[in-house]
């Protein structure tokens, strides 16, 4: 017999016995016989007996499990996210099912059905790029299904977040630029409706603006699918005349590209143009000249997200909060 197979119904009939008694036993009832439990605890072992969570779950009215739909997995900050929320959920004996939206709105939706047809006890995301609407959680949150956004979140969705300071980090890293001597500063940004973006996007802007430098509209490019629109971006950016001394990017793998691309046009990092980049992603550090960037705590991110919403599920009552995490400019050759 599978272990797939193995019910409590299979092993109260092999030992003759009623369910509820196979039950008592697994649960180590206090009213069980002592020869009884143990004959069943024998046989569950034989037969690599594993108790089902969903069924135990919907009995008790709370599965214990937790979804999660993030924008893409692989991602190095998603991934890192990940493992921290894993290590809380391993902690509270909850489990994880996780969804990817691959950046669409549609699926982000189609995700979120499934978990909660899988009558998830709450929902951590990261909302995808195209995410506009809010009906879809408002619909989740009238269900008694509490939410946390993390990291990408909509300002018109009420419910505790939990976010990095994209403002501070990408301020540091333009005024890091314009202190190593750049005028004339590009920025390669990502798509219009991401709050990651808004907010990178103003820090920019705010650091030309207390340096007296002009925002030069000729200089900003968005990305609306983040590293697949890059190169062309970036070599429109090299393009303009005079060309930019310096060049702040939305992440680190669109970074990469540039410094990629500038090497084959026999184009100096840093010599003739400084680069900065955003996530703080491995690779980073490896490439040469390796790459300045600003380092967001991912990994805390994931853990403080799913404690609020641990939290919000064992106490309903629980105030929602928006927490907001500082980031660290990281420091590389690419400025030098």
């Amino acid at each position: 017999m599978s272990t797939a197979q193995v019910t409590i119904k299979d092993l109260a009939r092999q030992l003759n016995i009623s369910v509820s008694t196979v039950s008592r036993a697994l649960r180590n009832a206090p009213d069980i016989n002592p020869g009884t439990k143990n004959a069943v605890l024998k046989l569950a072992a034989e037969l690599s007996y594993e108790p089902n969570v969903m069924a135990q779950g919907l009995v008790k009215k709370k599965t214990k499990i937790i979804g999660v739909v993030v924008p893409a997995i692989h991602s190095n900050y998603f991934s890192d996210a990940l493992s921290g929320m894993t290590e809380v959920a391993n902690a509270y004996d909850y489990h994880l099912m996780f969804c990817q939206s691959n950046e669409d709105a549609g699926q982000e939706i189609r995700s979120i059905k499934k978990l909660l047809a899988c009558h998830v006890d709450g929902l951590l995301i990261s909302v995808s790029k195209d995410t506009k609407n809010t009906a879809e959680f408002e619909k989740v949150k009238q269900l008694g299904v509490p939410v946390v956004m993390f990291d990408r979140t909509l300002p018109d969705f009420t419910c505790s977040k939990v976010i990095v300071d994209e403002y501070e980090g990408a301020f540091k890293a333009v005024e890091h630029l314009i202190r190593k001597g750049c005028k004339r500063i590009a920025h390669l940004a990502g798509p219009v409706n991401a709050s990651v973006s808004a907010n990178r996007m103003k820090g920019y802007i705010d650091a030309l603006a207390k340096y007296g430098l002009p925002v030069n509209d000729k200089l900003i490019l968005r990305c609306n699918a983040f590293e697949e629109d890059a190169l062309p971006a970036i070599k429109k950016i090299i393009a303009s005349r005079p060309m930019p001394d310096g060049i702040f990017f939305i992440n680190d793998l669109s970074a990469i590209s540039a410094i990629q691309y500038m090497q084959k046009k026999g184009i100096n990092v840093p010599g003739d143009i400084k680069v900065a980049g955003f996530n703080d992603d491995p690779v980073s550090a490896v490439i040469q000249p390796s790459l300045t960037t600003v380092m967001q705590p991912s990994y805390e991110v994931g853990k403080l997200a799913i404690g609020i919403l641990i939290d919000a599920i064992l106490k309903p009552e629980s105030p929602e909060q928006t927490i907001s995490l500082r980031t660290k400019l990281v420091i590389r050759d690419s400025t030098k």
